[in-house]
């Protein structure tokens, strides 16, 4: 099946600016200083000389998702090894990319990423546009939609402790914290007051990615994100009209393909009462999706760039490696962020939904007898 990820990129496009420091401790600072390798030979002499998990610590990523990164990467005519024609040596691709992932895995300032690697800043901003643009292209292959749609139904079903039969999918909003852009800052400025971009995506039960659309305005609703996705669409393609489902909570538009809860205004019934926690149960998902992403690349947040194009490839580039990681079975555990539920909690509160479709309330009230039958 083609591939049916969108990224849509806002319009607003603006000068980068410096990055800003955090405090972040970074990991083996103390022993690095007493290294008289460290700013020269850090690629060369220190990071050999990792564990294992001190590599996955400091890179978010363990070495076998490194090598199988840079072997995906090898081909890319962007980060192809050049004939040697004399001058400075070209920096291996196994640098670049070792550059690129402490910056997305950090809040390190770019400077000091530089000096770590022994870089010049300007050197460090080319290679991290280069290796970020070669992870996007990657994109068609890492994010997906599944083609196996049955298997997937059945992990979800027998995923939790309830059953809810054909979903493939469950769907959400995070929001991105970003340096307030230059142009159009009012549109980026959402209600939590804080400037962000929208990453809206749908992931499966292994909390992969199979669809993201990056770079709606912090400013907008879910509802209306989605609204302006591909997905929206496509939708109802993709699930086999209305054969599959794919979960999402009372921001969005209930249709026979996308499956929402009965919205609770003090009235609810017991079954639809039940059904609310049947479908929040599995729909969970995605938050522990979102919470892996930020919490292993912690870039993510906040992203002290102003150029919207580039803030959207690099989010999309940490999907893109999100998947790849997954894909090579690590231990996930050590880099999910609790806090990050706190970040997106109650965005999108007191906005107006789109109108509930006919088929969709249908399903939905079929679907609330048969789970509180096989349920109960």
């Amino acid at each position: 099946m083609a591939d049916c990820s969108a990224i849509c990129v806002a319009t607003c496009v603006a000068m980068e600016l410096m990055e800003s420091s955090d405090d972040e401790s970074n990991f083996l600072l103390e022993s690095d200083r007493k290294d008289r390798h460290k700013t020269q030979d850090f690629f060369e002499w220190t990071v050999p000389r990792y564990f294992p998990d001190m590599f996955k610590k400091f890179f978010r990523i363990s070495p076998q998702s490194f090598e199988l990164v840079c072997q995906l990467l090898g081909a890319n005519e962007q980060l192809a090894k050049r004939t040697y024609r004399g001058g400075r040596q070209e920096i291996p691709l196994e640098k670049k990319v070792m550059i690129v992932l402490r910056y997305l895995a950090s809040q390190e300032t770019i400077l000091g990423i530089s000096d770590r690697f022994n870089i010049t800043v300007s050197t460090f901003t080319k290679y991290r546009e280069k290796v970020v643009n070669a992870i996007n292209d990657l994109l068609p292959r890492f994010v997906q939609w599944p083609e196996e749609l049955d298997s997937v139904a059945i992990k979800f079903n027998e995923m939790g402790t309830y059953e809810f039969q054909n979903i493939i999918g469950a769907i959400d909003g995070s929001h991105i914290p970003i340096e307030q852009p230059l142009e159009c800052p009012n549109s980026y400025y959402n209600r939590k007051k804080f400037h962000s971009v929208i990453l809206q995506a749908v992931c499966k039960d292994d909390l992969s990615f199979v669809n993201i659309c990056v770079g709606m305005p912090g400013r907008c609703h879910d509802a209306k994100a989605f609204k302006h996705s591909h997905l929206s669409e496509i939708g109802d393609e993709l699930c086999r009209q209305g054969q599959y489902h794919i979960l999402g909570d009372a921001a969005y538009a209930l249709m026979r393909w996308l499956i929402t809860p009965f919205r609770d205004n003090g009235n609810l019934t017991r079954e639809q009462y039940n059904f609310n926690k049947f479908l929040s149960s599995k729909r969970q998902v995605i938050e522990r999706a979102f919470a892996l992403l930020k919490g292993r690349f912690r870039r993510l947040k906040y992203v002290s760039i102003r150029d919207i194009k580039c803030i959207c490839k690099i989010i999309s580039a940490c999907c893109v490696l999100h998947n790849i990681c997954l894909q090579s079975d690590e231990d996930i555990a050590e880099f999910i962020d609790a806090e990050i539920d706190e970040l997106d909690a109650n965005l999108g509160e007191n906005f107006p939904v789109n109108a509930d479709n006919g088929e969709g309330i249908l399903k939905r009230n079929n679907l609330t007898i048969e789970l509180n039958r096989v349920n109960s």
